[in-house]
């Protein structure tokens, strides 16, 4: 498969509009599509308890795309947990584990709104500590502070990678520290899924959350939590009722057995058919082929924005970059310079980007955000570069 030109036929949009939003959500390909046109016009139903052969023919292609996504990230079948995205996965865990008051929460200072909002609400309600790891303003964190700071913590939050920054953190070394310390691990990888190995095992997460409109170029509306079996016994269902038990008197229920448990009420079926349609597609195009092509984008995106004189946000170190560039073009607002890359058939995202300590540590009010994913290609990236330099000339 040629990486983009192959993946581009699939994906209409490419033909009409460069697409660098992928932080955000990313173009859906037409497998994809598909696979869950088939479960709505052919076998549309409901799952697990039905007797009848649709209802077979659904539960079975729901329960092959929990294994489809536990082999993608080296899970057992029973740790995934469908949920509606990432957001929703990291509050069932904050919702589902005991706290006390005095227990130490450790997070970082580059997280999404989504991974810190949880723990600091779980700090308030319990008394619990909340302590960041310090780090730069390239979003670079201080691994000797983050030892630190880990020691005697019950839980550590973490991104994978930072959606406004770009930064790949070193989560695998973190989270040695972590299961050194005995405390529990909870990974953000929202953006590093489909863009980047995921290994639960390598990075030693007790809990891993992402969305499948993301990089798994899935649909909206499903995302997943996976629980290591450890906590099963430990970890609460924050939502009971249909399909999470295994009897029920007047008084009193008997939880089933996970992944059941964890998945209160009819589940988004069609989304897990997409999300695991997604997945064999990522898989067949080949992470490395993946990092690769990003890596090329990123590399020559901040060479012309160097080229150009416009600041740009995050690691200089192009190893720890991943495929996330945040920059602006003073003295425009962000959004005034996205809505001038919109009229050139550019979508990018402007604004804080659900990161808004990042924003103040940086002093300002925001960025522009171009994001990739494999479809993207270098041509789109000197045309977007073209944009920026007429504007900047128009400026001086």
């Amino acid at each position: 498969m040629r990486v983009p030109d192959d993946i581009r036929k699939d994906i209409p949009l490419t033909q009409e509009v460069i697409y660098f939003d992928n932080t955000a959500t990313s173009l859906t390909p037409i497998p994809v599509i598909e696979a869950m046109d088939e479960y709505y016009l052919k076998y549309r139903a409901n799952v697990h308890r039905g007797i009848h052969r649709l209802s077979q023919k659904a539960t079975h292609e729901y329960e092959n795309a929990r294994k489809v996504v536990a082999d993608f990230i080296g899970a057992k079948f029973e740790e995934i947990v469908f949920t509606k995205n990432t957001s929703e996965s990291l509050n069932l865990v904050a919702l589902g584990l005991e706290f006390k008051k005095g227990d130490k929460i450790v997070t970082t200072p580059y997280e999404h709104h989504s991974d810190l909002l949880p723990w600091q609400r779980v700090a308030k309600k319990y008394g619990a500590k909340l302590e960041i790891i310090e780090g730069d303003d390239e979003g670079n964190l201080d691994l000797a502070d983050a030892e630190k700071k880990i020691r005697g913590a019950k839980l550590v939050a973490i991104q994978h990678v930072s959606n406004a920054l770009g930064v790949i953190h070193e989560v695998e070394e973190i989270g040695k520290m972590v299961k050194e310390e005995g405390a529990i691990f909870v990974v953000d990888a929202a953006q590093s899924i489909g863009h980047m190995e995921v290994d639960v095992k390598k990075l030693h997460a007790d809990f891993l959350a992402f969305s499948g409109h993301k990089g798994p170029l899935g649909p909206t509306g499903i995302g997943v939590l996976y629980v290591n079996e450890e906590f099963f016994d430990v970890f609460e269902p924050p939502l009971i009722g249909g399909g999470t038990i295994e009897d029920v008197s007047l008084d009193e229920y008997k939880l089933t057995a996970p992944p059941e448990r964890y998945e209160a009420g009819t589940p988004n079926i069609g989304g897990a058919i997409g999300l695991a349609a997604g997945i064999k597609y990522i898989q067949k195009i080949g992470l490395d082929k993946i990092e690769e092509q990003e890596h090329k984008l990123v590399k020559r995106t901040t060479e012309g924005l160097d080229e150009l004189e416009i600041p740009w946000y995050g690691p200089r170190n192009l190893k720890k970059h991943a495929g996330v560039v945040s920059f602006n073009v003073p003295p425009l607002h962000p959004h005034d310079v996205a809505a001038i890359l919109d009229e050139h058939n550019i979508m990018v995202r402007s604004g804080h980007h659900c990161a808004l300590p990042v924003m103040k540590r940086l002093k300002i009010n925001g960025t522009v955000r171009a994001s990739f994913h494999v479809y993207n290609s270098i041509e789109e990236v000197e045309t977007f570069l073209g944009v920026l330099e007429e504007l900047v000339k128009s400026l001086r």
